[in-house]
């Protein structure tokens, strides 16, 4: 890697601290944080990333799977959160984009049941999901081949 890609792998994980701390506090992803992570991402992608078509596909896997909880869930899940996970889509592209919300529910899932049983939350509470889908975007951009490679070996 190069400095410029140092440069926005740090603007990658700062954007999404950003994300994180603003939704876990205010329940809000931020558009302005969004477009930055986007230009970012539109930039690493061109010159150092994954193929256009692959950051594409992630963007509309993302957005278009979550846009359909969007509609079903009825305020479940924010519009910012189906934003994001298109951006996070130019990131992880695809299927880093699959591994990435797949940790992303799993951690979410989890962090509900735990608070759950701690009655510290119930069904009806509005939990946010940046924070999720920025512990499996870190995990997905970095991982997600190995944790495919693993995921697959079970199988094969």
């Amino acid at each position: 890697m190069n400095m410029l890609s140092y440069f926005l792998v740090l603007l990658f994980i700062f954007g999404l601290l950003t994300v994180a701390y603003i939704d876990f506090r205010r329940k809000i992803i931020l558009d302005e944080v969004l477009i930055l992570l986007l230009s970012a991402g539109l930039l690493y992608t061109g010159i150092f990333g994954n193929t256009w078509s692959e950051s594409l596909l992630g963007a509309v896997t993302g957005s278009g799977l979550l846009g359909l909880l969007y509609l079903m869930s009825r305020g479940g899940m924010g519009l910012g959160d189906v934003k994001f996970a298109g951006v996070l889509g130019i990131w992880t592209g695809f299927p880093g984009i699959v591994v990435n919300l797949y940790l992303a529910f799993f951690l979410g899932g989890t962090v509900a049941l735990l608070l759950c049983a701690l009655h510290k939350a119930d069904r009806k509470t509005r939990l946010p999901f940046g924070p999720c889908l920025c512990a499996g975007a870190v995990l997905s951009f970095f991982f997600s081949s190995r944790i495919l490679d693993w995921y697959w070996s079970l199988f094969l």
